[in-house]
């Protein structure tokens, strides 16, 4: 194989794994209707501490006394991490909770984009700038 050859096939690989990324990775407007916010009462009874993106699950008691879990989308943990956020302070301490969520734009279920957490403590942390 040549040294010209090679370097095209190392370049084609690299832009193909960039791509990929590029494709697996999408914006908050493009999965979330952030013209539709919804507001949740419940208690955070999981957080999803990984990449690419956290995922906060809210228990949410209905009018007819069942439980519904949300699963709430937030930034990723670098950006968690520089806010000086953990998974320990997401969870609450069993707190119950209010949430503002975009809702999922293709209408599933119980799927939303954290915008703001406020505890019962008074406590709150916001993810979009635009609620």
């Amino acid at each position: 194989m040549s040294i010209r050859f090679g370097a095209a096939l190392l370049v084609a690989v690299a832009l193909a794994a960039v791509g990929q990324r590029a494709l697996a990775h999408h914006s908050v407007a493009g999965e979330f209707d952030v013209r539709k916010i919804v507001r949740l009462n419940g208690v955070v009874s999981d957080v999803e501490w990984a990449n690419p993106h956290i995922y906060i699950h809210l228990d949410v008691r209905e009018p007819n006394g069942a439980a519904t879990t949300w699963r709430l989308e937030s930034v990723p943990v670098a950006m968690m991490r520089k806010a000086g956020l953990s998974k320990v302070l997401l969870l609450g301490n069993g707190q119950t909770a209010m949430v503002d969520a975009y809702l999922a734009r293709d209408g599933t279920p119980h799927l939303g984009y954290l915008v703001e957490i406020t505890y019962a403590d008074g406590h709150h942390y916001q993810f979009a700038s635009d609620k």
